[in-house]
């Protein structure tokens, strides 16, 4: 095998010429800046590997552009299997990095919680452990086989379920896998998540899910890997019919006016909605959007995480 099968073999995105054209890369210099990353415009591609041997953008090239063909799925069902689909939405499209944080919020927004109070200090039961599932939504980033087809997420009524394509990466053991030996299928992908500070590599994420989930959590094939993050029983038990519908089912919550339900729901879906973005979503005016909000978290359905610039709205119900 000459040098550059090998390397093919460890890294083929590099390779792989980009089916999209129109490639630019305003996004991830931007996240660059943020991090207090210095790029020169004349070496950021090569820097970022961003051209294959034959000087063409590559499939990295084309999962960092601005903009793509590249879907990021996330769908709901209605029951514990794929019976019937409750949503669908792609929060793909453009730059991987803001793709991870859309789905990521999304995930965040359909977290419910459930506060006891009775208790000093008070006790927050939540659905699912959401830093087992970020670790296993970057894993499934980082990992997946990108020239085969993207991953999937699926929420059903009782769990989530992070697909990947392509199986372990070649030469790792799924003993080295569960204990935390890392060995990425895409070295320079996660090397760019490691820089903009969105993943660490300290092999720790897969023995986080195993120590709160067990290895059951995880089925491996040549083909793909799975990650299942079950529910909290006490949560589904509470919440009941509503767990798996809730993002494109808001109605149900009683006591709420039509536009507390619309923002609500735009919440679920986003969780880094501002006013003014809602108000143009539901043709109101800001102020009623303001308002909306604020009744929202005094009857404690949502709560304001972070700064006002960089925070996130918590949907607690």
């Amino acid at each position: 095998m000459s040098s550059f099968d090998k390397t093919f073999d460890i890294e083929k995105m590099l390779h792989v010429r980009a089916k999209y054209g129109d490639i630019s890369f305003r996004i991830l210099k931007i996240y660059c800046v943020e991090q207090g990353l210095h790029y020169v415009d004349n070496s950021f591609e090569v820097n970022f590997n961003l051209r294959n041997d034959s000087g063409k953008y590559n499939l990295l090239a084309e999962l960092l552009s601005d903009r793509n063909n590249v879907p990021m799925i996330f769908v709901k069902f209605r029951g514990d299997d794929k019976a019937s689909i409750s949503e669908r939405s792609d929060y793909g499209n453009g730059c991987i990095l803001v793709a991870y944080e859309k789905l990521k919020n999304r995930l965040i927004a359909e977290n419910i919680c459930r506060t006891d109070t009775s208790m000093r200090p008070r006790r927050d039961t939540y659905l699912f452990d959401m830093d087992c599932v970020d670790e296993a939504l970057i894993n499934a980033i980082v990992h997946n086989d990108w020239t085969q087809t993207e991953p999937l997420v699926s929420m059903f009524n009782d769990r989530i379920e992070i697909l990947s394509h392509g199986g372990l990466p070649k030469g790792l053991t799924r003993e080295e896998f569960f204990s935390g030996i890392s060995k990425p299928r895409n070295t320079t992908l996660m090397r760019i998540f490691l820089n903009m500070e969105i993943s660490e590599h300290t092999g720790h994420g897969v023995p986080t899910i195993v120590k709160k989930y067990g290895k059951q959590a995880f089925e491996i094939t040549d083909n793909y890997i799975r990650c299942t993050i079950p529910f909290s029983f006490s949560m589904v038990e509470s919440v009941g019919e509503t767990v798996g519908t809730y993002g494109s089912n808001v109605g149900y919550d009683v006591g709420l006016t039509k536009t507390e339900k619309a923002v609500l729901k735009l919440l679920v879906q986003d969780s880094r909605e501002t006013a003014e973005s809602i108000s143009t979503k539901i043709d109101v005016s800001k102020r009623t959007v303001e308002r909306a909000l604020s009744s929202l978290q005094d009857k404690k359905y949502i709560e304001r995480v972070g700064s006002r610039r960089d925070g996130y709205w918590l949907v607690i119900r």
